[in-house]
Order: structure tokens, then sequence, then C-alpha cells
């Protein structure tokens, strides 16, 4: 009999074991199958705006998009509402040609970033003259090519989480209900450069052909700099933005009774 009640309570650890094991395999599992799903939805999303923005213009254009978006994960280890973001990014590039309206218009050449729901276009002519885009026609003289190249991106965010629960007791029953307040801002800021194209792979000796900057310039953007902050849209997603205000909070609830 003690040997049957030690085997009993053997397989009692055992499955208290593999089955946290197993959970924890599958919660992994669970969050590269979603993390490779944001990936494979972020890329067609910049190809199929990149395409869009090509096609839409008079003679064509030469597209190329950048995508950047924070995704909001369910974290069970947070609090309600909470999340853990995610920043998936892809990048494309897209020619849409219009020969017969080509012969009387030039065809455009942008540089588009889209973070988030903040979108930034760009000519390429800002950044590198015609005189220095490496398209140099017969019998004309030969300019130096200039090339842009967009540095490391820097970013920041932050973030204030605060959670409550309430209990209300009656004769009938008691009342919880739990509530969490979320403020979240982002700070993205791109620097750029302009060189000298040479023959060589290594971009530490390039020449800088003038002044470098930031991408996203503009009265929203005080020092090249884009500060968005965290929204919930009609649908419930977690988004983020420049054009919401400051201090703005994303309040959740919820509430369960328990009757007697």
């Amino acid at each position: 009999m003690k040997y049957s009640h030690n085997k009993k309570a053997q397989a009692v650890v055992e499955l208290a074991i593999f089955g946290s094991i197993i959970l924890v395999v599958f919660g992994i599992l669970l969050s590269y199958v979603q993390r490779l799903n944001d990936q494979q939805y972020v890329q067609m999303e910049a190809f199929r705006r990149a395409l869009e923005k090509a096609c839409n213009t008079t003679a064509g254009a030469s597209v190329q998009y950048t995508l950047i978006t924070d995704r909001h994960h369910a974290d069970l280890n947070g609090g309600l509402g909470k999340g853990s973001p995610t920043t998936v990014s892809a990048s494309t590039n897209v020619f849409w040609a219009v020969p017969k309206a080509a012969e009387d218009a030039k065809a455009n050449s942008l540089i588009i970033f889209r973070i988030n729901e903040d979108e930034k276009s760009r000519s390429y002519d800002e950044f590198v003259p015609v005189e220095h885009d490496g398209n140099v026609k017969e019998g004309d003289p030969a300019e130096i090519e200039w090339s842009f190249r967009t540095e490391e991106m820097i970013s920041s965010s932050d973030a204030k989480f605060d959670e409550t629960v309430r209990k209300q007791e009656s004769p009938s029953g008691i009342t919880n209900t739990r509530v969490s307040k979320l403020s979240e801002s982002k700070k993205y800021k791109i620097p750029y450069t302009v060189r000298v194209e040479d023959d060589d792979d290594d971009d530490e000796n390039d020449v800088e052909a003038k002044p470098g900057g930031t991408f996203w310039e503009g009265p929203d953007s005080p020092g090249g700099e884009l500060v968005q902050r965290l929204y919930r849209d009609t649908d419930g997603q977690y988004k983020y933005s420049s054009k919401v205000p400051e201090g703005t909070v994303v309040e959740r609830t919820r509430q369960w009774q328990t009757g007697f």
C-alpha cells in the first residue's frame, strides 16, 4: 500500500514538472509564431504602400519605402492591458514607369518613412542634386556621383503604468474592480549623410559631400525628432501618433462579482 502511494506521489511530481516545461515551450512557440506573422505583415504592408505611392504619379516614380511599427502583444506576466511593445520594420523599393507620360514629365524619386501612424515623404533631389545623381546622358560631362544614406536610427521610450484593485462588499456579494492606466511616449530620430560615391565598400572612409541632418525635419518635429504617444483606436488596438496630446492615458477596466 505504501508503494502505491509513492508511485502516485511520483506521478504527480512528474506531471507538475513536465507540465510546466510543456507550457513554457508552448508559450515560446506562440511568441515566435506571432513575431513571424507580424514581420510578414509589415513586409507586405510596406510593399503595398510603396506601390500605391509609385503608381499615383503622372510619370511614375521610384519609391524607397521604410515602415516601422510598434505592436503591443499580450503579456501574461504584466498588468491589465499593459502589453509588451515590439518593434517590427521592413523596407522595400518600387519603380513604376509610365513611358508616354515620362516623355513630358520627369519621374519622381521618393524616400518615404512611415513610423506607426506618421509618414514623411521627401524627394531624393532634396539630398542629391540632378547633376550628382549618376544619371549622366551621352555627351554630357561626367559629374561626381553622390549617395544618400540613412544612419542608425536613434529611439527612446518612456512608459508609466499604474494599476489599482478595488473591492466593494454588500449583503448580496462582493464586487472587484481592476483599473489600469498606461501612458507611453516614443521618440525617433533618423540621421542621414550625403557622401561621394566610390568603388570600395568601406563607408567609414567615404568623403562627406555636404552636411547631413535628420530626415524627420519640420515644424512638428523640432530638432528632427519625432515624438509619438500611445492611444487606443476605435477597434481597441494600441497605436502611436504624433497627433496624440501630451498626457493622454489609456485606461482599462475589468470587473467581476461573487454572489452569496
